[in-house]
């Protein structure tokens, strides 16, 4: 059996305690992201995952991240951009299996782009 979502991975919490002890960084601001989504506080993990990226611009998960959240927040245009940067960061580290995740998440989008827009 699987564990509630809410329980799995560190607590909020107890990350925010090391942020305020001023270990702050790309991965622990990536982690802040991923339990902040588990809590569905997806306003908070944004902003934890843009600054994940701010730290380490070649985050490409982070960049993943930065897409699914503003998906989930129907800011399709964010969306877009953040993937678009996650592909070419991942093209250019050689991951190709999240760059061909990435390539089928932006054709999804843009093609659902283009059947929203009015002719």
């Amino acid at each position: 059996m699987n564990p509630p979502k809410s329980a799995c991975g560190p607590a909020p919490e107890a990350l925010e305690r090391m942020l305020a002890a001023g270990r702050d960084g790309a991965l622990l601001r990536m982690s802040l992201a991923l339990a902040c989504q588990r809590r569905e506080d997806v306003r908070t993990a944004l902003a934890h995952a843009v600054k994940a990226v701010e730290f380490d611009p070649d985050f490409t998960a982070a960049h993943r991240l930065q897409g699914l959240l503003a998906l989930d927040l129907g800011d399709h245009a964010k969306a877009e951009a953040a993937f678009a940067k996650a592909l070419e960061v991942a093209q250019r580290r050689g991951e190709l299996q999240l760059a061909k995740e990435l390539t089928v998440r932006l054709r999804r989008l843009r093609t659902a782009a283009t059947a929203r827009s009015p002719e």
